[in-house]
């Protein structure tokens, strides 16, 4: 009967209910609020389950926390009320906090996604509010009367991807924040791949690196980087940059490369052959004679501003050349590969000094552009001075000039922090001074206390508007993926992988990965001698090899 209706695109979400885990607070007169925390069945027929009334006194409301941080919205069963129709206002939280703040306060917004609005609703209706990501609901009562509530449920809507790969080990607090840090990755594909699903719905390139590590080892090989890349490059032709960022552009072909490296997909590679191509021409043109990348100096938010800026962007160029160089030499555009490698040449020629900055210290490391005020920096303060969006880079570099123990207690300390806060999710940023006197996210702050989410961020995430579920603080999955269990792929389409563990203070460390020819299950057990015993389960296609 739909055949005549010219669909544009199809939508692969999948959608769940999740009833309230907990009622945080009610004000004004409210009965029997503790009975929707149970009410599971969502037909409005039958009796209420709670009873507002607002008064011209005062109005009714309730703080719902549903356990978890989710993308989606919330349904409404209301049973009966004293007025032909009432007025609600809906106020959306990633913390307890915002979803009782006000538009305007602490930065509370409705950017990107509402999150903060009114709505009239009948008696015997059951309606669906809301696309936005949150943990919590102030639902208040406006209309000067009384209603009774049948259902409050949470509207989880999310893509089905199947958890392929995986991470346990002998420390607890490492588990959850591999499964956070994946489940953060996870919320934040959607029909696209955003950055958050709250704030900064969008298509971020720059962004993207560290959420197409996760997904690549988590989920594998699926439609929204390849859509998201096509779409980004088709919406800056050239000489316009990626985004409106120079180094985005520097991003987009570190993540091509990459991405078609893990999945073997070359004719992804040969439909973007023309942008490619005159992407790292221009990208040639502007480096200067210093083998400093000229139109930017952005490499994230919070060394924004900084001098060393300059020689992280370096460290990125760096990594895009060797790209250009692979993608090129692949497409037969030797010449052009080779002026890749010269500008490498002048890029290397100078080490830089990071500016006691640790996103800097690991990019300058990472690429050998690095004086020893790197190691100095990466080894002073442990997780002091991380930055969510360069976790991976700032644990992997670490693994270069600290120990294992060390680098995991770094990991641990700084995302372990956000646990400890509350966190279902990670956050846009995070700095381990803002958990001093902090009260938790799920935690009405206190008179003396410090709100952990309202009363921090800077650049343009001040405050509420701080996204607390930012796919691209999803780092741990990789390094964890990489260096404790060891997985390097070695070869195109990961048909060799080569494993050596560091499992540091950990007693055994296991875990799995997806590749285009299925799972990939490693395991690792420290042995009283302090060596390791290793055993794989992978696919015929794929050769391992253990050092």
């Amino acid at each position: 009967m739909l055949k005549h209706i010219k669909f544009m695109d199809e939508d692969t979400r999948a959608r769940k209910y999740l009833v309230p885990e907990k009622i945080l607070l009610t004000r004004g007169d409210v009965k029997k609020a503790d009975r929707l925390e149970t009410y599971r069945y969502r037909h409005i027929h039958g009796g209420a389950r709670a009873i507002l009334t607002t008064t011209q006194d005062k109005k009714a409301g309730i703080l719902f926390d549903f356990g978890t941080e989710i993308h989606g919205g919330v349904s409404i069963g209301i049973h009966t009320m004293t007025a032909l129709q009432a007025v609600f206002r809906l106020s959306f939280g990633e913390s307890a906090n915002e979803a009782l703040s006000h538009l305007g306060e602490k930065g509370a917004c409705n950017d990107h996604s509402p999150r903060d609005f009114e709505i009239t609703l009948p008696a015997y209706s059951l309606t669906e509010h809301g696309w936005t990501g949150f943990r919590f609901l102030y639902l208040e009562l406006l209309t000067e009367c009384e209603v009774h509530l049948k259902t409050v449920q949470a509207v989880a809507i999310y893509q089905p991807y199947e958890y392929i790969g995986s991470f346990e080990c002998s420390d607890e607090k490492i588990n959850r924040i591999y499964d956070t840090a994946a489940y953060t990755c996870h919320l934040c594909i959607q029909n696209e791949l955003w950055d958050g699903i709250k704030r900064d719905r969008l298509i971020w390139v720059g962004d993207m690196s560290p959420e197409m590590k996760t997904i690549k080892y988590v989920f594998g090989d699926i439609p929204q980087i390849y859509s998201g890349l096509a779409l980004t490059a088709q919406t800056a032709t050239l000489p316009t940059w990626i985004n409106y960022h120079p180094t985005y552009s520097l991003w987009w072909l570190v993540i091509l490369d990459e991405w078609c490296f893990y999945t073997g997909n070359t004719s992804y590679l040969d439909e973007q052959k023309e942008y490619i191509t005159g992407l790292t021409k221009q990208i040639l043109e502007n480096v200067d004679e210093n083998g400093f990348f000229t139109p930017s100096d952005f490499l994230d938010w919070p060394s924004k501003g900084f001098p060393s800026a300059k020689a992280g962007i370096k460290g990125l160029l760096k990594m895009c050349l060797d790209a250009c160089i692979r993608m090129n030499d692949y497409f037969g555009n030797h010449e052009l590969s080779d002026e890749c490698r010269k500008m490498s040449e002048i890029v290397m020629k100078n080490r830089e000094a990071c500016g006691d900055l640790k996103q800097i210290a690991a990019f300058l490391l990472l690429n050998d552009l690095h004086k020893e005020d790197s190691a100095s920096c990466l080894q002073t303060g442990g997780a002091e001075g991380f930055s969510t969006f360069m976790s991976y880079y700032i644990l992997t570099a670490m693994t270069k000039c600290c120990t294992a123990e060390e680098t995991l207690t770094a990991m641990r300390d700084y995302y372990g922090a956000m646990l400890d806060l509350g966190a279902t999710t990670f956050w846009e940023d995070f700095d381990m001074k803002w958990a001093e006197n902090a009260c938790r996210i799920d935690e009405i702050c206190p008179e003396g206390k410090s709100d952990i989410h309202g009363d921090n961020g800077k650049y343009c995430y001040i405050g509420y508007r701080h996204s607390l579920c930012h796919g691209w603080s999803s780092g741990p999955v990789p390094f964890l993926t990489e260096y404790v269990l060891g997985i390097d792929i070695s070869e195109e389409g990961c048909k060799t992988i080569r494993v050596k563990p560091h499992l540091g203070y950990l007693d055994y460390a296991k875990g799995s990965i997806a590749t285009p020819y299925g799972k990939v299950s490693v395991s690792h057990v420290k042995r009283e001698d302090g060596s390791i015993r290793t055993e794989t389960d992978v696919p015929q296609e794929i050769t391992v090899i253990c050092e």
